[in-house]
């Protein structure tokens, strides 16, 4: 809904918005450094949720994060192997 915000408020018709997978991508360096300081993944992932609504592999991808993310040990594999549930 929002990837063309700024297109549309501030005229920048020169970029393309990012995919979703660019930004779950993008993202992985943040919850690497998150997890080291001490964060649990499922701090971030529960905003990240959504993010595949609609798509293909979208209801596996809230169901990997949804079971997986709140636990102690979580690490990014969690994101990851989600991810490959919406590449498939």
């Amino acid at each position: 809904i929002l990837g063309d915000v700024d297109n549309l408020i501030f005229n920048q018709t020169d970029k393309t918005p990012l995919t979703r997978i660019e930004i779950v991508t993008m993202m992985l360096p943040y919850l690497e450094k998150h997890l080291k300081n001490g964060g649990k993944l499922n701090h971030i992932t529960r905003h990240m949720l959504g993010l595949f609504h609609g798509q293909h592999g979208g209801r596996y991808w809230r169901r990997i994060l949804s079971e997986n993310a709140w636990k102690p040990d979580a690490t990014i594999k969690v994101i990851t192997q989600a991810l490959q549930q919406i590449t498939m």
